[in-house]
């Protein structure tokens, strides 16, 4: 119950600081970017799957 209160208390101060909604916002574009990026490149599946491809052959 304690957790359940503590979360909602968090998302409250997160959500009613205007600063905050900000840093809340670039930090899942970026987070969305990573995992598909809306220019053409390596999405975070490529980098992955370049790093397990490269570890195994070595």
């Amino acid at each position: 119950m304690s957790k359940i209160l503590v979360g909602i208390v968090l998302g409250f101060l997160l959500f009613s600081n205007p600063g905050t909604k900000q840093i809340t916002a670039d930090l899942l574009r970026a987070a969305g970017d990573a995992i598909a990026p809306a220019k053409e490149g390596k999405t975070l599946w490529d980098r992955v799957k370049d790093a397990v491809m490269e570890k195994v052959s070595n």
